[in-house]
């Protein structure tokens, strides 16, 4: 009698303990295809040129819910974005929970949202959560007839090379385009990339016009021509210190700037 108890307190329990362990990558139908319905949605909302846009980029909110709460509220509170980009490191550990709080919390967002795969999302089996979540690690967004490029460089974490043919090829299309931005976790003087990858991503950021490099990962705010060439590179404070960024296109300038809340 002992034993048939101890089966069914097993077999009943196991649902609820694989549903929470850290490890878990079984992602509910409530967070899954999170791009295309957010995607949907800008495009619902595309339905005039506009002479001015408005992006939030927010980045490295791991496991801070509270500060990325206020950071919703704040972005909500503007009235003026157009949508919103995470750019990066939206789990600390690759955990599916971590992925599911971030979600929750994103959906008060009044505006829609889209993310870049950072190296922390790359922990645990956060890299197959994110694809289930929020769809290929490398995608584009067309907006107001500007491209935005999300790419995934990272290369510890993933141990793979990013996909720079990718880029190119996509890249080749900015033509096509008013404006063209990349937004990538790790910027390309950081550690991970090597010689070799950082001299091929700034190439190709120089070839074909980019407008802006957007990024994250260092968890502080720059924006400057860093290799002195014309092309200008920003990084997005991170949301531990309460702070993201925004980014305002206009007909003849990009503006950049570090908000604080």
């Amino acid at each position: 009698m002992l034993i048939i108890f101890l089966i069914v307190l097993i077999t009943g329990s196991c649902e609820e303990y694989f549903e929470y362990s850290p490890y878990a990558a079984n992602v509910k139908s409530e967070y899954k295809y999170t791009f295309d319905k957010n995607l949907e949605m800008l495009n619902e909302s595309d339905t005039a040129q506009k002479n001015v846009v408005k992006i939030a980029v927010i980045s490295d909110s791991h496991y801070n819910y509270h500060e990325l709460n206020e950071a919703i509220v704040n972005i909500n509170s503007r009235n003026d974005i157009d949508f919103v980009i995470a750019n990066g490191d939206i789990s600390d550990h690759g955990y599916i929970k971590e992925f599911e709080l971030f979600h929750d919390q994103m959906e008060s967002l009044t505006v829609p949202y889209f993310t870049v795969i950072g190296n922390h999302d790359y922990r645990s089996n956060g890299e197959d959560i994110y694809k289930t979540m929020y769809g290929d690690y490398n995608k584009t967004i067309i907006f107001n007839n500007m491209l935005f490029v999300l790419f995934d460089d990272v290369f510890w974490e993933s141990n793979k090379i990013p996909d720079f043919t990718w880029l190119e090829n996509k890249l080749a299309e900015s033509d096509n385009y008013d404006r063209t931005f990349v937004l990538a976790h790790i910027p390309p003087y950081s550690h991970q990339f090597t010689d070799e990858s950082e001299n091929l991503y700034c190439d190709l950021m120089r070839r074909y016009n980019v407008d802006l490099s957007i990024h994250g990962h260092v968890h502080k705010f720059s924006y400057d021509d860093y290799y002195h060439d014309g092309m200008n590179y920003t990084t997005i404070g991170t949301i531990i210190d309460k702070e993201y960024g925004i980014i305002t296109m206009y007909d003849d300038r990009v503006v950049v700037e570090s908000i604080n809340y």
